[in-house]
């Protein structure tokens, strides 16, 4: 996928139409294609970010910001994503529906402000201490300003301007991470975190603002602001669970333990989540608006459905591995040598890689067909299953908690595609042979990465060469042995890699 751009017989847009199967598949390939660079950038810069703050900050200070994000994610759960997914959603929009929207999410966002400010306290007390207080204040202001840009958001994804969107979370990612690096240096601690999520906040609203070129009004019609509830009122709630079970380990970790093993614990498991989070967010952002418009196709939902999970699964079980075989590399180069003994925890952590994207596409197909209803019985499911296992799980440290988080979060995520398949009337049974077939590389890339873990030294050379082979036989098995990885790669993407092959090697010879 990264590799396709400006490789014209690299026939991508070949191998995204049997993906979609869709009337607006040429712009959906656009809204991959830049949602991919997008995101690559923002992930490269994320990941210097977090190598960075990570030899700057400590482990209380991780575990301060851990804590006091999952706090202001609950409250802003409350109007961010519902309404502005209404936006995307409905088929046909007036500009009174939008003045709608806009006026819902001002005052939803003003009172959330207030009620977070006005709680800030007793907030702080119950679930960490009481010097989270005035952090817990500046962060109130994000909830009002979220719940605008996620407005002007919705606004651009709508018409399909990937890269405007691309622009503005670019942007302000680029100017915030400068500034919280520099304050961190200066020694502000958790502050410098703090002040880089106010700022995203400021700078993204502004951005959005400017590149939606909509002019709001404020207005609330009863019929209007109830076909926005009829969608957004279920969603609402769902993301309020999904937060709430998202966040749970963080609310409960601190009394539970303490906030300095949180902030341990938030170290491998935000690094594992940011980047599978971002890979799934490319096709999530682009698939949302497309599937919305195939609600009365069942066969192209049914086709895109196949497609996307079998390559989701295959590319998130490479991804998974590759962290698991090089963890020690990893936190190497991108946490410090001092988190060296959380190895156990990033590989935990690495195996949900593999379930997310499945939870991600679940979830797109259950937004996509207005299905909010079931999805919120399944968050409240999610919580309740987080909150017992983090109870239990606290007495054998952060690593029985890691692995209740996990555990949880495959069952849950399984279960949600079984039924989105059965909506879609496709077969249960094939579900498993397209994961099945997805996991196919692993026969042999499982057996040969634990020789690689036998005959290389574990040093930090050892552990480059050990990438370097990993790697070298990952790119074998896609080149020379394609029917190792399955089915569908062998015989849609395969053929199309020959020939892209073949011509660039006629060229190479006619120079």
């Amino acid at each position: 996928m990264f590799q396709a751009e400006g490789l014209p017989s690299l026939d991508l847009k070949g191998i995204t139409k049997q993906i979609f199967m869709a009337n607006s598949t040429s712009k959906t390939i656009k809204g991959l294609s830049t949602q991919t660079v997008v995101t690559i950038s923002m992930g490269i810069l994320e990941i210097i970010l977090f190598s960075i703050m990570s030899r700057l900050l400590s482990k209380d200070d991780f575990g301060y910001y851990a804590a006091i994000s999952a706090v202001v994610l609950i409250f802003s759960s409350f109007s961010e994503t519902g309404i502005g997914a209404a936006i995307i959603q409905k088929k046909t929009i007036s500009k009174r529906f939008i003045d709608n929207a806009f006026t819902l999410s001002f005052l939803f966002g003003s009172l959330l402000t207030v009620l977070m400010f006005a709680l800030s306290g007793v907030l702080a007390d119950v679930l960490i201490d009481k010097t989270a207080a005035l952090p817990l204040r500046l962060m109130s202001i994000t909830l009002l300003l979220n719940c605008l840009t996620s407005v002007n958001l919705s606004i651009i994804y709508r018409k399909l301007h990937f890269k405007i969107a691309g622009i503005v979370n670019l942007s302000s990612l680029v100017l915030t991470s400068i500034i919280a690096v520099l304050l961190a240096i200066k020694g502000y601690g958790y502050y410098a975190i703090i002040a880089k999520a106010v700022l995203v906040s400021v700078i993204s609203f502004l951005f959005s603002f400017y590149y939606a070129k909509t002019k709001y009004n404020l207005a609330l019609d009863k019929e209007t602001c109830s076909s926005i509830f009829k969608f957004s009122g279920w969603l609402m709630a769902s993301v309020v669970f999904r937060n709430i079970s998202h966040q749970i380990d963080r609310l409960l970790m601190p009394k539970l333990l303490s906030v300095s093993q949180l902030g341990a614990y938030n170290r491998p498991k935000d690094f594992v989540g940011n980047i599978s989070n971002k890979l799934n967010g490319i096709f999530d952002t682009a698939l949302f608006p497309v599937l919305s418009s195939l609600q009365d196709n069942p066969k192209s939902l049914n086709s895109a459905f196949e497609k996307s999970f079998y390559y989701l699964n295959l590319l998130s079980t490479l991804l998974s591995l590759t962290f698991i075989v090089n963890s020690s590399l990893i936190i190497h180069i991108f946490f410090g040598n001092r988190w060296l003994y959380l190895q156990p925890i990033l590989c935990i952590f690495s195996l949900s890689i593999i379930f997310n994207a499945d939870g991600r596409l679940a979830d797109c197909y259950l937004r996509s067909l207005a299905m909010t209803k079931q999805q919120l019985f399944f968050r409240i499911a999610e919580t309740v299953i987080k909150t017992l296992c983090v109870i239990f799980a606290a007495r054998f440290d952060i690593s029985g908690v890691a692995i209740s988080i996990v555990s949880s979060d495959i069952l849950i995520k399984i279960i949600k595609i079984l039924y989105v398949s059965r909506k879609l009337n496709f077969d249960t049974m094939r579900v498993f042979r397209i994961l099945i077939d997805s996991w196919r590389c692993l026969l042999v890339l499982i057996p040969i990465s634990f020789v690689f873990f036998i005959i290389v030294p574990p040093t930090v050379y050892g552990n480059v060469v050990l990438l370097l082979l990993f790697l070298t036989f990952v790119l074998a098995i896609f080149f020379a042995f394609p029917s190792f990885v399955g089915s569908l790669y062998y015989h849609n993407v395969y053929p199309q890699i020959k020939s892209f092959l073949l011509i660039l090697k006629i060229k190479i010879q006619e120079k």
